[in-house]
Order: structure tokens, then C-alpha cells, then sequence
């Protein structure tokens, strides 16, 4: 089972489009290998343009050594360490 901590939820992400997500994201997760984060990312990016419109972006790191800088739309990011691998996993959907 992957272990979630969620780092920063804002306002634009409500509760259950965070269950969502994290239920697409561990999908995704038990889908493809460790090493396939870009497969992993596209993955979630695309079930979020699907549901909730487009241009979202989903990075993923480690979590000791990620570091980026982004601008979001509308209140609507999502920060989370999953705790199996170790991962730093951001969610956001960019400005239009």
C-alpha cells in the first residue's frame, strides 16, 4: 500500500479531487516500474486533463534532492511525499 504525506493542499484542490488523484497516482505507480516516473507523470497528467481540464503539470523527484519553481492556476496545487519510494510528487495546473 503506498503511504501519502501530504505537504500542501491549496484551496483549489478539494478533498476528494485529492482522493482522486491519489488513487490515479498509485494506479499509475502499480502500473509501470520504479525507475518510470516520466510514464508515471504522463499517466496522471493526462487522467487530470481528462477530468478536470487542461494544461496540468505532475512532477515527480526524490524527495531529499527535488527542487523546482512553478506558477499555478487558481489555487489548485497539490504537494505529496509518497513514502514507499521515496518520492517528492507535485500536482498543479499551470497558468492558461
Amino acid at each position: 500500500m503506498v503511504k501519502w504525506e501530504i505537504v500542501h493542499q491549496k484551496e483549489g484542490i478539494t478533498d476528494t479531487m485529492r482522493i482522486n488523484i491519489l488513487s490515479t497516482i498509485s494506479t499509475a505507480i502499480n502500473t509501470y516500474e520504479e525507475s518510470e516516473k516520466y510514464k508515471i507523470a504522463t499517466d496522471v497528467k493526462n487522467w487530470l486533463e481528462a477530468t478536470y481540464g487542461k494544461k496540468w503539470c505532475v512532477t515527480i523527484g526524490d524527495i531529499e534532492t527535488f527542487q523546482s519553481a512553478c506558477s499555478y492556476y487558481d489555487s489548485k496545487f497539490l504537494a505529496i511525499n509518497e513514502k514507499d519510494f521515496g518520492w517528492f510528487i507535485q500536482v498543479f495546473q499551470q497558468i492558461p
